[in-house]
């Protein structure tokens, strides 16, 4: 690891953190210098809610838990590598964490991907999904099948719920037929079983694939990250409910940095990465009404699909990722735990 010097000011001031911290602790000599020098890449740009999140409780927060042990490098997204190659970047070593997306792997991993990062007709909210990973032990599933591809997952990014922006109105499921819809994993599966032509887009892409047609409606994040993207300066219609109401990122390890990580420095990791979602999903709780107000200003109509139509919509979803159980062992067991879960919770 590459050793970077730490400047009187900064000595001082991880000899004040360490004064009061009571989680962690560690000797003296370890503030010399950062023992592990790491570089990651988000999915997303500095000024969404997101990288703000992986900002301040990721980044600041195991520098600050390790006592300055560990530099954390971020870079947004694009900047070392296409976002949608984000499982091959970590794994071969271009960077020692990344943020990505499951979705993006489900040609690669198969179906457990499109599990991974949340299926329309299951948990209903990030409370939720946290309950299915870390209470049901979906992340163990998860963390079998990354680990074949040389990474260590380390957290789901719990998400706010991610929304259609549209062009046009999508008021019932005969709407959505015909049109094009950015999407990857089961999503695509469920557009096009109402009628619609999925196109996978990477969210670098988003705004300028949006803006010269190539796309009709896209599912992005929610109303604050949708109103950061500038998609109200393309598209008028703003769809609820969420096609994805309980989503996430996640962050992935390389499998070689994480097994020479002390266990210490490892628990770091997963704490700062679990403090990171409830950073993040609590930024966008309090941003959303004023953005929602900011966007139905710039012209925006909101439509709610009637909520009959909508569990029927999210019945033909859900018969989708049961199918997964007859894909592998693992799919079977992902699928059995899901259904065990929405079972206990009444649904």
């Amino acid at each position: 690891m590459n050793v970077r010097p730490i400047s009187a000011v900064e000595n001082l001031r991880l000899a004040v953190l360490v004064s009061v911290a009571f989680v962690f602790p560690v000797c003296a000599a370890s503030l010399q210098a950062a023992e592990f020098n790491l570089r990651m890449q988000a999915n997303m740009g500095p000024k969404l809610t997101p990288y703000i999140a992986l900002e301040r409780e990721f980044v600041d927060g195991v520098r600050k838990m390790s006592a300055g042990r560990v530099e954390i490098t971020l870079f947004p997204v694009g900047t070392l590598y296409p976002a949608a190659e984000g499982l091959d970047a970590v794994a071969n070593g271009i960077v020692e964490l990344g943020m990505s997306t499951g979705f993006y792997y489900a040609g690669k991993m198969g179906p457990i991907a499109s599990m991974e990062s949340g299926l329309p007709g299951a948990e209903r909210d990030p409370i939720e999904r946290n309950a299915y990973f870390y209470e049901k032990g979906f992340i163990d599933i998860v963390r079998e099948a990354y680990a074949e591809h040389g990474v260590y997952y380390l957290a789901p990014n719990l998400s706010s719920p991610w929304e259609l922006v549209s062009k046009v109105p999508l008021r019932n499921k005969l709407d959505f037929a015909g049109k094009r819809i950015r999407a990857g994993g089961i999503e695509a599966e469920w557009y096009s079983s109402l009628g619609a032509e999925s196109v996978f887009i990477s969210g670098s892409e988003l705004y300028t694939s949006f803006a010269t047609g190539v796309v009709d409606a896209v599912r992005w994040g929610d109303e604050s990250q949708n109103m950061a993207q500038g998609l109200h300066e393309i598209a008028r219609y703003y769809i609820k409910p969420a096609p994805m109401p309980a989503p996430n990122n996640h962050i992935l390890v390389n499998m070689e940095t994480w097994n020479s990580l002390p266990d210490d420095i490892q628990a770091i990791l997963e704490t700062a990465a679990r403090q990171t979602s409830l950073t993040y999903m609590t930024l966008t709780r309090a941003g959303n009404a004023r953005a929602r107000k900011a966007l139905e200003q710039a012209g925006m109509e909101f439509i709610t699909i009637p909520v009959a139509e909508w569990l029927s919509m999210e019945r033909v979803a859900r018969a989708i990722w049961i199918k997964y159980a007859e894909e592998g062992e693992r799919e079977a067991r992902a699928v059995s735990l899901l259904l065990e879960f929405l079972s206990e919770l009444g649904r």
